[in-house]
């Protein structure tokens, strides 16, 4: 399952691509526009055929922070993440809800810059603190293993950032309410070309230096143009 990326520094470009037939490039295989690694507003959607998995709004500045708006569907859950990333990858601010079939909704926030998180669940809610020595992850939201993060492209960006800036990360587990260093390896494994490989619980994402680039699948996803209005942070009363 692959991604195919719209930057709005490309629009016009796209534009006059496909009046001379790069929709059809695109249904054959092969990419109409090559996506710059540039700063400003990006969008990202990623589908088999014309089912749709995930959805990511990205505006990448030129100091090298960023900030990402997900909509995510994981199985028969729906996950909504928004996150910050500083400009040495750290996670800086994120907001994750998960929301299963059966309706039941788990919330994490990670302010990481003032070293504290928030879990809102069937188990109740409340804020923890936790040492933000090393760069923070976040996981326990699908599935029965711990500390598993998410596959949602989101997740894995904010995975792979953080592990290139540290050897080791802190793994912020939602559903047991802990955090635990992880070493990288154990996280994300190198391929080759620039290819690297995000590990989320029994899925293996694509990724290489300027994006995710699949959801542990090979299939071509169709060409997708969107705006971008990321939804503003929200916080929740400490």
């Amino acid at each position: 399952m692959k991604t195919q990326h719209i930057s709005a520094l490309v629009l016009s470009a796209l534009v006059a691509s496909l009046s001379a037939g790069c929709g059809n490039a695109a249904s054959s295989g092969e990419a109409c526009v090559e996506a710059p690694g540039l700063a400003g507003d990006h969008v990202y959607v990623f589908s088999q055929g014309s089912v749709p998995h995930a959805r990511v709004e990205r505006t990448v500045r030129n100091d090298g922070s960023e900030t990402l708006s997900g909509v995510s569907q994981v199985a028969a859950m729906k996950v909504m993440e928004y996150a910050e990333l500083g400009p040495d990858g750290r996670l800086v601010y994120a907001d994750v809800t998960a929301t299963g079939a059966n309706g039941v909704t788990r919330r994490l926030i990670a302010d990481a810059a003032h070293g504290a998180f928030y879990v809102q669940d069937e188990q109740g809610a409340g804020w923890k603190r936790m040492a933000k020595d090393t760069p923070w992850v976040y996981a326990g939201f699908a599935g029965n293993t711990s500390f598993a993060t998410l596959p949602t492209p989101v997740s894995a960006w904010v995975t792979l950032r953080a592990t290139s800036a540290s050897p080791d990360v802190r793994v912020l587990d939602a559903t047991l309410r802990e955090g635990r260093i992880v070493p990288q390896d154990q996280l994300v494994a190198e391929g080759e070309g620039g290819e690297r490989f995000v590990i989320a619980g029994d899925s293996v994402l694509t990724a290489n230096d300027d994006f995710v680039t699949a959801l542990g699948e090979s299939t071509l996803e169709p060409l997708r143009i969107a705006a971008v209005t990321l939804r503003p942070r929200r916080v929740a009363q400490r």
